[in-house]
């Protein structure tokens, strides 16, 4: 409890000293900067141990709430994702997060390169996780991994693995408030064969839809009105468009 409420109290001081930022707020800046590195100081001397690079019991939250809210120093960073990948491997390539781990561990994974393991985490059909919850035959979120384990049977509180599909799968990310400027640079992985998504936006509704055969890419992307998507390839190669409705190919 003690990992997570204080590496909650360092994301809120860190919040509100962007916020204070974009607001012009320099003295709230400052103020909510100094207490953020405060928590941060005491969260790493506390809580992480320099000999084994892990955080705590050094459980798969511990080390991606650690990662994710950049509560990790930088030297570090990369032996505490190796051990998170290490305790993955040691369950099986299964998740030991809960509803309040479970967003921190998807994107500690996903924003660091490591949407193959991400993929490989989700694509089986036992308990831990939601397609076992698919094969049970339910047709919403269950509130624990295991439906037979009673609570509720419609609920949000797994629902982080949503984040994924959008931002690395079909790839939407905004770069501007509201959508205005976005990229779209979709993640393959696995032997996935398409992804189709529609986000709306202010602007109207962005649409993505990919699918891969052989050793080939083929991407279809629709783009509102008074608005510009960068769009990133699997192969590296981007381009930018404005409104409209484009198609693109690359080698794998």
């Amino acid at each position: 409890v003690e990992v997570s409420a204080t590496a909650h109290y360092y994301y809120a001081a860190y919040l509100v000293t962007e916020a204070a930022k974009m607001l012009g707020k320099k003295s709230d800046e400052n103020k909510y900067r100094t207490l953020a590195n405060h928590i941060r100081n005491a969260f790493n001397s506390k809580f992480f141990d320099a000999n084994t690079k892990q955080y705590a019991n050094g459980s798969q939250f511990c080390n991606a709430v650690a990662i994710f809210m950049g509560i990790v120093e930088p030297q570090y960073k990369q032996a505490v994702m190796e051990n998170l990948k290490a305790d993955i491997c040691k369950h099986g390539n299964r998740l030991t997060t809960g509803d309040v781990g479970n967003r921190y561990l998807f994107q500690a994974l996903a924003l660091n390169n490591e949407n193959e393991l991400m993929y490989l985490m989700h694509n089986h059909t036992d308990a831990p996780g939601y397609g076992f919850q698919i094969k049970y035959g339910v047709t919403t979120l269950t509130e624990q991994w295991d439906p037979r384990k009673g609570a509720s049977w419609n609920h949000f509180m797994m629902g982080q693995i949503d984040e994924w599909f959008f931002r690395s799968l079909a790839g939407i990310e905004p770069v501007q408030q509201g959508f205005k400027e976005f990229n779209i640079q979709p993640q393959p992985v696995g032997d996935l064969e398409w992804v189709k998504a529609n986000h709306e936006t202010l602007y109207g509704n962005i649409s993505v839809y990919w699918k891969r055969k052989d050793d080939s890419f083929y991407l279809s992307v629709e783009v509102p009105t008074n608005t510009k998507a960068n769009v990133i390839l699997p192969d590296g190669s981007k381009k930018t468009v404005g409104s409209g409705k484009y198609d693109f190919e690359c080698k794998l």
